[in-house]
């Protein structure tokens, strides 16, 4: 890489400044810190964040997570789960840093000179994405041309503004990758020269690989980010790799843990699993200090940050780039049941027919099964838009659902607990 490639981010804090700066400016965190050092010597001295407890503390009318008020920059709502608020709101010089993170990155995924780039990421309803790619195409170091067309445009109209602006470049999620390739395909449309196909939002798996060589044969299919609407850039892809699940962690402007789900220590050895835990040190208007991600990874490097992503963690599952709340599940399970408190459930992530399905296994007995299988599926589709709306473009499967009994629930081995989320998705 030359230097006419460097993107350059001014780094923000270093952690233990940062932790003191929310300590002082911010009530959530103030309360949250009661207990931990006053001048910590290791950031895993201090807690790590409950997201509920965090959004909770980010109320519109009373905020007690900020450090001061917003008066410049922006606001982008993340997520897909009802509930608490997830309104996300940067100053305009912390966005600035996050989109030059994002520049470096794309780079590093291989935009080059020249390139044509085709931005099909979400749009509108105060989404990060759209965005943040277009602002980060404008600060990469290398002259290109954008083409703005976003995924709610209709999928027709899209095939023609492809044939017409010939990108050398699209940037989508996985999942609208395949439909769009899977339209084109009907309509017999080709895009010689169309080499890369840059994506984030979700993984890539191997049954959605052959549509797009087959539809895209000059092209392949990266990851250009692992990022999250919180925290950030949080890795880079490493370049020269087979293994798109492999990433670099933006040092020195994210700090990155994997943690124990038990102990919530530290992992420092390699190719053991935990929990993603980070920290950006560019954000101090809504700090996020020890935020878990809701991702499992393992070191396969940790001397030099990098790591493996393993697919989500519980709290929420994602199927396509849709979440869905396990709490407001559980709630819908409890009332389609009639239960004063829901029953024992599984979440099982699979992937079929280049589409993820959620399957929900269910330790209940009722006396419609099916209807009751189509009451969660209506009720997630009326407190989930982003699930209604992937079911109706048909990025996803509808939701499945299983009645058993506790004993067919797979548990923990080493706490003998119901396990919450299974991944069976294989990368």
């Amino acid at each position: 890489m030359t230097s006419t490639h460097v993107v350059h981010v001014s780094p923000g804090s270093d952690w233990a400044e940062l932790a003191a700066f929310a300590r002082r400016n911010s009530v959530y965190y103030r309360r949250l810190y009661e207990q931990a050092p006053t001048h910590p010597a290791y950031l895993h001295e201090l807690p790590v964040v409950d997201p509920e407890d965090f959004w909770a503390a980010h109320q519109r009318g009373n905020n007690e997570l900020l450090t001061g008020p917003h008066r410049d920059g922006m606001v982008f709502r993340s997520g897909g789960t009802t509930g608490l608020p997830k309104a996300t709101p940067h100053t305009r010089e912390e966005l600035r840093a996050t989109i030059a993170c994002t520049a470096a990155s794309l780079i590093i995924a291989g935009l080059r000179a020249g390139d044509r780039v085709a931005n099909l990421l979400s749009a509108g309803s105060m989404y990060l994405s759209f965005l943040h790619v277009t602002y980060s195409l404008r600060e990469t170091p290398v002259p290109l041309v954008e083409l703005p067309i976003a995924s709610h445009t209709d999928l027709d109209s899209i095939a023609r503004i492809l044939q017409e602006q010939a990108p050398t470049v699209i940037c989508a999620t996985p999942s609208f990758l395949v439909l769009l390739a899977t339209h084109l395909r009907t309509l017999d449309v080709t895009l010689p020269g169309l080499r890369l196909l840059l994506y984030a939002g979700e993984a890539l798996y191997p049954d959605q690989r052959a549509p797009l060589t087959e539809t895209f044969p000059h092209a392949q299919p990266r990851p250009f980010a692992y990022v999250n609407a919180e925290a950030g850039v949080l890795a880079t892809p490493v370049p020269g790799q087979d293994d798109a699940r492999l990433y670099q962690a933006n040092t020195p402007y994210t700090i990155l843990e994997i943690t124990d789900p038990d102990t919530r220590l530290p992992i420092t050895e390699p190719g053991r699993t935990g929990l993603v835990v980070a920290t950006n040190l560019l954000r101090r208007l809504m700090p996020v200090i020890r935020y878990p991600v809701g991702d499992l990874a393992q070191w396969t490097d940790p001397h030099r940050g990098r790591l493996r992503l393993l697919g989500r963690s519980s709290g929420h599952a994602r199927i396509g780039t849709a979440k869905i709340s396990l709490t407001a599940l559980h709630a819908h399970l409890a009332e389609i049941t009639g239960g004063q408190e829901p029953p024992a459930a599984q979440i099982i992530l699979r992937h079929r027919d280049a589409k993820d399905e959620l399957l929900v296994r269910v330790a209940a007995r009722v006396p419609d099964p099916a209807a009751c299988a189509l009451a969660l599926h209506e009720h997630l589709q009326s407190s989930h838009v982003p699930y209604r709306d992937h079911i109706a473009t048909g990025l996803i499967h509808p939701i499945a659902v299983e009645w058993t009994t506790p004993d067919q629930l797979r548990l923990h081995p080493r706490t003998s607990r119901i396990i919450p989320v299974i991944d069976e998705r294989h990368h």
